[in-house]
């Protein structure tokens, strides 16, 4: 599975290192995500789209937010699991 990420580089600064951060792209989710109790979820992005989220035009902001909008058709299951006494 694809994801959608976005990262960043801080450089150091005074007496503060520099790192890298990075997120993965949510949106809300699905019944059956939020039948698990998550209320956020992964965008899975079509390998498609890989190309032209990996080097984006920064002139066409649209054309990422398509990306975002045409998730891989996913299915989740989640299975209850009862804790041991």
């Amino acid at each position: 599975m694809l994801l959608a990420c976005i990262w960043r580089h801080v450089e150091a600064e005074g007496n503060a290192p520099g790192f890298d951060g990075f997120a993965a792209v949510t949106r809300d989710p699905p019944p059956e995500v939020l039948a698990a109790g998550h209320n956020r979820c992964i965008i899975p992005i079509r390998p498609e789209h890989v190309a032209a989220w990996l080097d984006p035009d920064p002139n066409a902001l649209a054309a990422q937010m398509a990306i975002l909008e045409d998730p891989i058709d996913a299915v989740y299951q989640h299975v209850m699991v009862t804790p041991a006494t």
